[in-house]
């Protein structure tokens, strides 16, 4: 009975700890508008990381809202794959986004949207 009351303690208290974390996980990852005109919020980031923002924003909307990359920051998986979208999987994201034709990113512009997104990943993880 000891035992049983220990351990339903232990189980509270981790829930209680990761839905406090859920629940803060994206605090910091600033948003504007809802569905399908969600935005970030560009004066979030440092005056140094706007212009890689500009070359995001402008790029990463062509084909689809930004919501479905302010999906994948939050959540860590992109939305229509299911892949992981960490470090590496924001490079191979951006790299397979490069070579699609017509996208008009560039290796210099694929640098800067890869910094910006690891950048973005980290304050929605926060």
């Amino acid at each position: 009975m000891r035992v049983t009351k220990s351990i339903s303690k232990l189980v509270l208290g981790v829930v209680a700890a990761t839905t406090m974390y859920a629940g803060t996980g994206h605090a910091e990852l600033k948003t504007q508008g809802e569905g399908k005109a969600q935005t970030l919020v560009r004066s979030q980031f440092s005056a140094a990381l706007q212009p890689a923002y500009d070359t995001f924003a402008s790029h990463c909307t062509k084909c689809h809202e930004m919501a479905r990359p302010i999906s994948a920051l939050r959540t860590g998986i992109t939305p229509i794959s299911g892949g992981q979208f960490d470090a590496k999987g924001i490079r191979d994201y951006v790299v397979k986004m490069m070579r699609k034709p017509n996208s008009g990113i560039t290796k210099d512009d694929a640098k800067d949207i890869i910094e910006f997104l690891r950048q973005a990943r980290d304050l929605a993880a926060k």
